[in-house]
């Protein structure tokens, strides 16, 4: 995010209600949420070795 992004969102942002932010952030996690839901796993070999990592059955 750069500094003009930030700048703006922070105006835009200025004097918003508790319940208005709430409805936004609402909106904007399913609006990620949905399109999560169109992901699907491509690397086998990548996640295989995240997982084993992650079980601690390997080092980086």
């Amino acid at each position: 995010m750069t500094k003009e992004q930030i700048a703006s969102l922070v105006e835009q942002l200025q004097g918003l209600k508790k319940y208005e932010w709430e409805k936004i952030a609402r909106q904007v996690n399913l609006y990620f949420a949905l399109r999560a839901a169109k992901l699907e796993l491509d690397d086998s070999e990548e996640l295989k070795r995240q997982l084993e990592i992650e079980f601690n059955l390997r080092r980086y």
